[in-house]
């Protein structure tokens, strides 16, 4: 309520049960995506945030009060109030220390939900009375429905504010758009000239960890030579055919340049040159074609076989590549799903934010801080706990797209990279790109390294770090490995990873240097735990 109302519905009180000095409060208990909000737009005439200072101490009073009301929806009367009667109930010790001493406290509820509550005060002890309850029940409805609607309208213009200003967001920093979205419109309702504040995460600690399917652009490319190949052979004999019969310059220009095109294909081939191809089959090519099969009825049987092999969509031979892109796309929905899934488990670890990128294959980040989950102490347990889970869930997502590979159109196999860090640092939204980064210069050498470790040789070779059956940790402190290795050896006594571990000096890079990497194979699945876990597969399936 803004002021001029809560002056009103302050008399109507004192009105109502006939007495005058009285202070009348109102606390709410709005909760907006599962977290408490708190401004001053709404709480300004709590009595019961009065003595708070912080937002845990209110985080902390407001769960009191939910389970102190849970099981009652009447008014509660404390007629004389005290030290020693109201340090044995938490909201009444507030209450005493805000300057009460006699107190009515009506629970508002939305069915069983405490939305809020509404105080009746007197700095008296003894001036509220049984009688004064019954006076006051008759409004109690209304103050409630004040609520609600105050609730509701609060919803709608966070939900909108961040649906503009940000983007969809996750759980686990859902709170912190949701205080600066409130924050927003609390200030814009005081003054038209306001701006959003940053949201910044300070001292979070960075997971990046990158599954790969290996030689995917050149296997695309394989893929492509080899549509394209085809469809100029069969373009080659509907040519030959056409010049049995006819003796057509344009005949003898198309097939030199059908020639020259296989010899193109056949060798390297280079974007520009594949859209040349492309051009042609469906520009000069294309117009002939049609002509011929109007003309000429001796060719028509190999015009109809041409035709007939190009994807009717396209327009152009889509065999291979359609092997390659299934086989991509399946690889790619296995990874997204699996993920997902641990997702919700690591999650229940401790609170932290994540986000993939699917590419061929698929990447992720995720940070985690006590900043990003202020309700659940820090330790160093949960981050031991989260790397543990990395580690294992890549080794899992690995030998995943070890079972696809004899499924698949097009066999592909992938390659594990973790980029290890503890060293924790800022990350801030950008609203323009609608996500997070790393924020300041002391942090830009992490993702430095996260764009150029995924060629890394090792040093004094030619041989790529990451290998397909093999995960690759890259750190540059001591203890990052010294760390890891422990969670190494306990996966190899899970049989999950093979024994032995490489322990290897990586490459110089551009700005980069004095990388290390440790390297282990992932240990294949035995043939009868492979067919199990297909089964299982087929049966959420179904």
């Amino acid at each position: 309520p803004g002021s001029v109302s809560y002056t009103r519905l302050e008399k109507m009180i004192q009105d109502l049960i006939g007495l005058k000095d009285l202070t009348i409060g109102i606390t709410p208990f709005f909760r907006i995506q599962g977290h408490y909000i708190y401004s001053d737009l709404h709480n300004s005439h709590s009595l019961l945030y009065r003595e708070c200072s912080s937002i845990g101490e209110k985080d902390e009073i407001s769960d009191y009060s939910k389970i102190l009301f849970r099981d009652n929806s009447q008014p509660v009367l404390y007629q004389e109030l005290d030290p020693a009667n109201s340090a044995h109930i938490q909201c009444l010790t507030n209450y005493y220390r805000a300057g009460s001493r006699s107190i009515i406290i009506c629970p508002l509820k939305q069915g069983k939900e405490l939305l809020g509550l509404l105080e009746i005060s007197s700095q008296l002890p003894g001036y509220l009375q049984p009688f004064h309850i019954s006076k006051i029940e008759a409004a109690v409805p209304l103050f409630k429905i004040s609520l609600e609607k105050s609730l509701e309208q609060l919803n709608s213009q966070v939900e909108e504010l961040i649906k503009k200003k940000f983007t969809a967001v996750q759980p686990a920093v859902q709170w912190k758009f949701t205080e600066v979205s409130l924050n927003y419109l609390v200030n814009h309702y005081k003054q038209a000239d306001t701006t959003l504040e940053r949201i910044v995460f300070e001292q979070v600690y960075p997971f990046y960890g990158a599954i790969d399917v290996r030689g995917s652009s050149m296997a695309r490319a394989k893929a492509v030579q080899a549509d394209l190949l085809e469809q100029l052979n069969l373009a080659s004999i509907v040519i030959n055919k056409a010049q049995e019969v006819q003796v057509f310059p344009i005949l003898k220009e198309l097939d030199t340049r059908i020639n020259r095109y296989k010899e193109a294909v056949t060798d390297t081939l280079r974007s520009n040159e594949e859209m040349a191809v492309y051009d042609f089959l469906q520009g000069q090519l294309l117009a002939v074609f049609n002509h011929l099969k109007e003309t000429e009825p001796v060719v028509k049987k190999e015009i109809t076989a041409y035709f007939s092999s190009l994807d009717p969509l396209r327009q152009y031979l889509y065999n291979h590549r359609k092997q390659y892109e299934e086989s991509i796309a399946r690889i790619n929905e296995t990874l997204a799903r699996f993920a997902d899934r641990e997702q919700v488990a690591a999650q229940k670890v401790y609170p932290h934010y994540f986000e993939r990128f699917i590419t061929d294959g698929l990447e992720f980040n995720m940070f985690m801080g006590q900043s990003i989950s202020p309700r659940k102490k820090m330790d160093e347990i949960y981050l031991q706990n989260l790397r543990m889970w990395q580690l294992t869930m890549m080794v899992k997502a690995a030998r995943a797209t070890a079972r696809l590979e004899q499924e698949l159109p097009m066999p592909l196999r992938t390659t594990q990279l973790i980029l290890a860090s503890n060293q924790p640092m800022t990350i801030c939204f950008r609203t323009e790109e609608r996500k997070f980064d790393v924020d300041g210069v002391g942090n830009t050498r992490y993702e430095i390294i996260k764009k150029r470790i995924d060629k890394v040789h090792i040093k004094n070779s030619e041989e790529r770090l990451t290998q397909p059956g093999m995960i690759a940790i890259v750190y540059t402190q001591a203890k990052d490995a010294a760390e890891y290795k422990e969670y190494i050896e306990f996966l190899q006594q899970k049989e999950l990873l093979q024994p032995g571990v490489e322990n290897l000096d990586l490459e110089e890079l551009q700005g980069v240097s004095g990388l290390k990497a440790l390297r282990v194979a992932i240990q294949p699945e035995k043939s009868n735990e492979a067919v199990a876990v297909k089964r299982a597969v087929k049966l959420i399936a179904e």
